[in-house]
């Protein structure tokens, strides 16, 4: 399967205009993804590409826009770049005579890597930089060297340690008959299955467990096909109750959402979070990192919020989606996606910021399994 960008390692190209951002991306992916120009503000909007790095796996670069625009228009460009710095796991900066201190100073807050470049050493333009910056121990970078280029590579080998994350995690071993349960309604994508199916099908696959897919309409003729019971059911959210009423006790029942709460998240405060709902609350937001239009059977912005009136008919209930802002201050929970279009890094830099704030933050699945009064018999990773 390939890798979507959401599962790729993600590094962001930060600097001034003209440090040589745009010229770096294009040389690190050897294509002309970026366009260079001696005139400041030529990268507008962040620019992604991605591209597999030998014995370290696939990453998505992310050429920003310099930070020394001055413009009214170069402002907004500024605040598209800084919002760039939640979804990085590692950062390149271009080193340039007057650095901003500013801006390290909110990368270094996300204790990330960062590897610091002094572009265009066959010019003679990187050595003073170096120099002045040696405390950073930048690399020097002569963009007619592939030797410079494999520098940095090894830089980002160094750096970063990926982590072995599973989707099923110990709920699935080898050998272990998993049932799907994949309802077919009018947020379905027609001829295909969304992106957490499809990532939970591919890994049982990778693990040797058997997968069967189903309609919850056939749920009850597919256990009853099956000589033993299945070790794990896996349904979407949506369905839990009514799947969890035809499994009975015995058979362990999760969901796609929560499965990715943990992948994604931060399963133990969504849990915690979603607790608030037994006192009377006023605001909620509800976040959805697909940008896609909602219909009339959305999940997001129809579903769950009808449930929430249910129990509190005066509820004030906000929609946030991709990379909007939040006002974290302003609502009593906040209800995220499965996040399965986010990097893990991105999530858990909202999550981190919802509980500096104090703020509750939960998701889809453990929300729906909440409300459907059924957290407590249901599997979590």
């Amino acid at each position: 399967m390939k890798s979507q960008n959401s599962e790729k390692i993600h590094i962001g190209i930060f600097g001034d205009t003209n440090s040589g951002k745009s010229t770096l991306l294009n040389y690190m992916t050897g294509t002309k993804t970026s366009i260079v120009s001696p005139i400041s503000g030529t990268t507008t909007d962040p620019i992604r590409k991605a591209m597999e790095i030998t014995d370290f796996g696939p990453v998505l670069f992310i050429d920003t826009a310099g930070f020394n625009d001055k413009t009214d228009l170069g402002k907004l460009r500024v605040q598209k770049s800084l919002g760039i710095i939640d979804k990085c796991d590692i950062f390149i900066y271009c080193l340039s005579e007057n650095l901003d201190k500013e801006i390290i100073e909110k990368i270094n807050l996300s204790k990330k890597p960062i590897i610091y470049v002094a572009m265009r050493d066959d010019l003679d333009l990187a050595g003073p930089l170096v120099e002045k910056y040696k405390d950073l121990d930048p690399i020097a970078v002569d963009v007619t060297e592939n030797a410079c280029r494999l520098k940095i590579f090894d830089r980002i080998k160094k750096l970063y340690k990926k982590e072995e994350l599973s989707i099923t995690g110990s709920l699935v071993k080898e050998g272990d008959m998993v049932i799907l349960v994949i309802p077919q309604d009018k947020a379905a994508p027609k001829g295909r299955l969304i992106k957490p199916q499809v990532m939970t099908i591919r890994e049982l696959i990778d693990k040797n467990a058997t997968a069967l897919a189903c309609k919850l309409e056939n749920l009850e003729n597919t256990l009853k096909a099956l000589k033993d019971k299945p070790d794990l059911v896996i349904c979407d959210s949506q369905v839990f109750k009514e799947s969890k009423e035809i499994l009975g006790d015995g058979i362990r029942l999760t969901s796609f959402s929560v499965l990715f709460s943990a992948y994604k998240g931060d399963i133990d405060y969504f849990v915690e979070s979603v607790k608030v709902l037994e006192r009377e609350v006023k605001n909620i937001l509800i976040s959805e990192a697909c940008t896609h239009p909602p219909i009339d059977e959305d999940i997001g912005t129809v579903k769950i919020p009808k449930m929430l009136r249910e129990r509190f008919p005066d509820i004030s209930i906000d929609f946030n989606r991709g990379d909007d802002p939040i006002a974290y201050e302003k609502y009593d929970l906040i209800i995220n996606c499965g996040a399965c279009m986010f990097n893990r890094t991105s999530m858990l830099s909202k999550v981190g910021k919802a509980k500096a704030k104090k703020v509750p933050m939960t998701n889809y699945g453990i929300t729906i399994a909440y409300l459907k009064g059924i957290l407590d018999k249901i599997t979590l990773p």
